[in-house]
């Protein structure tokens, strides 16, 4: 066999060898994705054990006291309104740069939307 010359078998091997490589790397890409969401867990580990400052002399209580529960606050229609112009403004502002003021937006109706 001459150094020049490639036969089918020596083709369908190369092809075999460069199509198992590539399945290899797209497996490695694939579990490198899937272990990217434990790195928000790992950072919000690391930063909590910084900021936490060692406890010394710490008395354990002796019983718990309950709290009043308050009662829930009953919203508007017309504070919700209110809520939802100021957020539409504020969002305004930041996409055109231009200060939009609530008190200047027209709301004509607010529906729910379902998203399933």
């Amino acid at each position: 066999m001459a150094t020049g010359e490639i036969t089918i078998p020596i083709a369908l091997v190369h092809t075999a060898i460069a199509m198992g490589t590539v399945f290899c790397v797209l497996i490695l890409i694939s579990f490198v994705i899937w272990l990217l969401k434990f790195v928000p867990k790992i950072i919000n580990g690391l930063s909590k054990e910084k900021t936490e400052a060692p406890k010394k002399n710490v008395q354990p209580a002796s019983a718990p006291v309950a709290k009043p529960q308050a009662a829930p606050k009953k919203t508007t229609d017309g504070e919700l309104v209110a809520v939802i112009a100021a957020a539409i403004a504020a969002t305004m502002t930041e996409e055109t740069g231009v200060p939009v003021f609530a008190d200047g937006l027209v709301i004509r109706s607010i529906k729910k939307r379902n998203f399933n």
